[in-house]
């Protein structure tokens, strides 16, 4: 890729945009760039932006351009050379604007980005700027476009083995026989193709932020604009519950807490102080002067500048790392290339022996390659893409109506295939929220309740030390955990309204760095102060302790009884607040004293309805389950105890650190023996779900945050939330649930599992029939000249026998006990070897009876149409009723009572029967497939032709059963 540096635009205010395409698509030396140019004197900023190949600079002083391009060009040599630091398992992908804004001054990020810290930009600036850094999005992952998207369903073998049959027809003057087979490729072209398209379009839909504004401050006033207008330099208004658009450095603060849970996996919301500015290199979750798009104010409030925006920011980092991660093929793409394969060599060997016969026989070329073509036409199963293609697409409406959105119609089959199941914690299995579980005095007795006063006491100082209105009014702007306090209140009887007003506050002592606490003052109470925080810091400050009398003198044992009752309750995981009251506020020097304990509150992040019940039917199924989060390893090991996660086993929880720099292997055989992940970063999930599945498993991830993002996009099954999710989850998954609702998993995966067992079954089933074709060609073609049936005969036995009764058996309900039963093997080839011989009997049954009608005919007619009717009609309707014999694999498992329970195979044979009767009745037809009408007694041997092979197959059963008595085998799996 070139070296070669231009300048593609230049303002007056120094700002130069240049243009080097070695930067395109390389993060690392994009960064390394940006920093030798900031070395400079000369330069004030520099942005190196690898998605686009540019540069973008503000210089002190001008230069001219040749000045300019030498200068750059120099730099980009010294960052080529320069050695790469080995990264952090912590870290990101290296920035594209390398400038630490964490670790800078507020007043010197403001200068550097030449903006106004009070009143924000111009906005004149403001839309220059626009035009200069593009818009705020967030890159998505392109996909397939419309035109490879139609084109991919060409690339069957079976496709390219009928489209070849084609050709040769057309070469040998069939040209109704080549419009024929074309046909059916193009309906399975274009069916495949509309499934597809209509999932990308639901999906998408969901992603549709357009309506999205964000408050920023320009001239001085603030005004509400699209969050794709936000620039480098804007003054972004922050207040509770408004989503970051774009990473911007804190110029002012007050009670400000960010949910960067979808940036980082941390559950409990984090504390932000413009003022603690620390190290360059400390992750981005340690940065308590930044926040980051993506991510969301849950409570306090603030301005921010405005540091990245779109493909510079840190979520655009993880897309681009998303984007990077490649999605194995899904197991039935796999099996069916392989069985093409095997069916392709069947095929040559069959035309190798046809024109071997032919040759011998001294017979033209043009007939040989008319009968090779013939037998070709014979040993591909056309109803096998249409049925497949068919099935899974049913699977997709199926689940499509219970909230499930599928990308792409593999993935249905391959949903049946996981074998591992790695669950994204917070959003995923909780509810990204917070519930009060438990409260109490600290001095109860395990099991026992907390006392009336000391209930009724907590309840209202979580009414009085609140700052949230109203639970109607409560939403995304308020702290979720202010939220819980005030829901405990009033399910313990407190009338909200009526006590603030009889107790209303005359002043507040906020929470802030070094107190970890929050005082309210009220009038028409006694006391009247009221403290919520640290357990451990209000307990030292108490000297003595409510109970049903009021306050009395607090014990050193009683201190040790509710550190107990503390320690306790945090192990479940639960975090704790400590409720206390006093006469008086905090002093001036912030120090508490004199307090009175009122008890503790226990708030956890709750399980999602249903979560424990989906844990137990995934083990049940036989899947693997591994939670892979961002908490802290007490906090998640609690939750994968409270989920059984282990399945009554010993739990193996893993932090982070213990696997960094470990290579694939190492980490596949933890991450096998591994229950749950901790502290895990974007990095930590995609090495996690790809070393499991270097060891041949197929991995599904679940997750909802930015920083699920590329082990979605890797895994064999990524599953997005669509309702709590973010953009960069659904756009990289190919699974979406519409409703967060997981236990619509178990549906999916059981949808999944039939679904393969369907194909399975009509695949088995288009096999053989198509076997006891080519059977019945090649004993045709060894008998004598003139046999063989024509190929527009055996295109329209296959349309006839093959597309409609194997979506019948596709369309098969799925088995009852299908979620009792381990997951497939990944290597199990889609037609077992200990199917093959089966199916070769079989087929050699079904041949043989249409065989037998064919020289009764050529006995009774000689060859020609009468001959080849026989045949037909045999082959045809012997197939059709052997179709209902393949409900079950296993013939020892065939019900003669329930052959026809499956209606929509029932409805499949009786219209394919009328198919195949039909050319006896329309003339036209007759002479296109070459027949002709029947008599009584040939019609009499063709039809009991026709129903061998399934009393044969019913025969068989009775000895199967009979012979399972004596010996006392079990069924096997059908």
């Amino acid at each position: 890729m070139s070296d070669r540096v231009e300048i593609a635009h230049r303002t007056a205010g120094g700002r130069v945009r240049l243009r080097i395409p070695r930067l395109r698509g390389n993060a690392a030396l994009a960064a390394r760039l940006a920093a030798e140019l900031l070395a400079e004197a000369l330069i004030d900023v520099a942005v190196a932006r690898p998605g686009s190949g540019s540069v973008i600079l503000r210089l002190l002083e001008a230069l001219e351009d040749a000045a300019l391009k030498e200068l750059v060009a120099a730099a980009l040599d010294r960052a080529k050379s320069a050695p790469q630091r080995p990264a952090s398992p912590n870290a990101l992908p290296e920035e594209a604007d390398a400038t630490p804004w964490h670790a800078m001054d507020a007043v010197e990020v403001a200068a550097r980005l030449a903006t106004d810290s009070e009143n924000g930009l111009a906005a004149d600036t403001a839309r220059a700027r626009l035009g200069t850094y593009g818009a705020n999005i967030l890159p998505q992952d392109k996909g397939e476009s419309p035109l490879a998207l139609f084109l991919k369903q060409f690339e069957s073998l079976p496709v390219a083995m009928l489209g070849g049959s084609a050709a040769v027809s057309l070469a040998t003057g069939g040209v109704a026989d080549a419009v024929a087979t074309l046909a059916v490729v193009g309906i399975n072209a274009v069916f495949g193709y509309a499934t597809e398209g209509q999932a990308e379009v639901a999906i998408h839909k969901l992603m549709d932020r357009s309506f999205q504004v964000v408050p920023v401050l320009r001239d001085g006033r603030e005004i509400r604009i699209p969050a794709a207008e936000v620039v480098p330099g804007d003054l972004l208004v922050i207040r509770p519950g408004i989503p970051i658009s774009a990473d911007a450095r804190l110029i002012r603060a007050h009670r400000l807490h960010a949910d960067e849970s979808a940036l980082t996996g941390e559950t409990m919301p984090v504390e932000k102080d413009p003022s603690r500015a620390t190290e360059r290199d400390v992750p981005i979750g340690e940065r308590p002067t930044m926040l980051h798009a993506g991510t969301l104010v849950s409570e306090g409030r603030g301005t921010a500048v405005v540091t990245a925006t779109g493909p510079d920011t840190a979520a655009a980092r993880i897309a681009l790392l998303s984007q990077s991660a490649t999605r194995p093929r899904a197991p039935v793409e796999q099996e069916l290339d392989r069985l093409g394969d095997q069916l392709a060599a069947v095929s040559l060997a069959a035309c190798g022996v046809f024109f071997a016969i032919g040759w011998a026989r001294g017979l033209p070329l043009r007939e040989i390659l008319k009968d090779a073509l013939a037998l070709a036409v014979a040993a591909v199963p056309e109803g096998l893409p249409v049925v497949a293609t068919t099935t899974m697409s049913l699977g997709i409406r199926r689940m499509e109506r219970k909230g499930i959105l599928i990308r792409r119609m593999d993935t249905v089959e391959t949903l049946g295939s996981v074998q591992i199941l790695c669950l994204d914690k917070t959003g995923t299995l909780t509810q990204n929220r917070m519930e009060v579980i438990e409260a109490r005095s600290g001095l109860e007795q395990d099991g026992e309740a907390p006392a009336p006063h000391t209930l009724q006491a907590l309840a209202e100082a979580a009414a009085l030390n609140n700052d949230v209105v109203s639970l109607e009014a409560a939403n995304g702007g308020n702290s979720q955990t202010e939220i819980a306090l005030l829901d405990f209140a009033v399910r313990n009887g407190v009338d909200v309204e009526s006590l603030r007003a009889a107790c209303p506050r005359v002043a507040t002592v906020e929470r802030a760095p070094g107190r970890a606490w929050m005082t309210t003052v009220h009038e028409g109470r006694q006391p009247g102060t009221i403290v919520k925080g640290a357990p451990d810091v209000l307990l030292a400050a108490c000297s003595r302790i409510l109970d049903e009398a009021g306050p009395r003198p607090l014990s050193g044992a009683e201190r040790d009884r509710i550190m107990r009752t503390n320690d306790a309750l945090a192990a479940r995981p639960a975090r704790l607040l400590g409720v206390a009251q006093a006469a008086a506020p905090a002093d001036a020097e912030d120090r508490l004293s004199d307090l009175t304990w009122i008890g503790l509150v226990a708030l956890i992040d709750p399980l999602r309805d249903g979560a424990k019940e989906f844990i137990a039917r995934m083990h049940r199924a036989g899947l693997r389950t591994i939670m892979i989060t961002g908490d802290q390893a007490a906090t998640a090991a609690a939750m994968a105890r409270e989920l059984n996660l282990a399945g009554g086993g010993p739990l193996r929880v893993v932090d982070s650190p213990e696997i960094s720099g470990l290579d694939a292997e190492l980490l596949g055989g933890i991450a096998r023996s591994t229950h749950v992940f901790s502290r895990v970063s974007a990095q930590n999930k995609l090495a996690i779900v790809q070393a499991l599945q270097s060891g041949g498993d197929v991995v599904a991830m679940t997750g909802d945050g930015v920083n699920d993002g590329p082990a979605l996009k890797a895994a064999d099954v990524g599953i997005a939330m669509g309702a709590s999710g973010s953009d960069l989850a659904r756009d990289v998954a190919n699974v979406v649930i519409r409703d967060d609702d997981l236990n619509t998993l178990v549906e999916a995966v059981a949808q999944g599992r039939g679904v393969y067992r369907n194909i399975r079954r009509a695949l088995e089933f288009l096999v053989t029939t198509n076997l006891s074709e080519i059977i019945v060609g090649i004993a045709e073609a060894i008998h004598g000249p003139g046999e063989l049936e024509t190929p527009m005969e055996l295109l329209w036995i296959n349309l006839v026998s093959d597309v409609l009764p194997g979506l019948g058996l596709a369309l098969a309900d799925p088995d009852v006990d299908v979620m009792d039963r381990p997951p497939r093997p990944r290597g199990e080839p889609i037609v077992p070897r200990s199917d093959l011989r089966r199916m070769g009997q079989d087929s050699a049954m079904i041949a043989a009876s249409s065989l037998t009608s064919h020289f009764i005919g050529l006995a009774r007619h000689g060859p020609g149409p009468e001959t080849r009717a026989m045949t037909f009609l045999s082959l045809s309707l012997g197939q059709l009723l052997y179709t209902l014999t393949c409900q079950r694999s296993d013939v020892r498992k065939l019900d003669p009572g329930g052959l026809l329970e499956n209606r929509n195979l029932d409805a499949a044979v009786l219209v394919s029967g009328g198919m195949a009767a039909l050319p006896f009745f329309v003339p036209g037809l007759r002479r296109l497939l070459g027949i002709a009408p029947l008599g009584p007694f040939d019609l009499t041997v063709s039809l009991a032709g026709a129903l061998a092979p399934a009393a044969a197959v019913l025969a068989r059963r009775g000895v199967a059963l009979e012979f399972e008595q004596v010996e006392g085998k079990p069924c096997e799996t059908s």
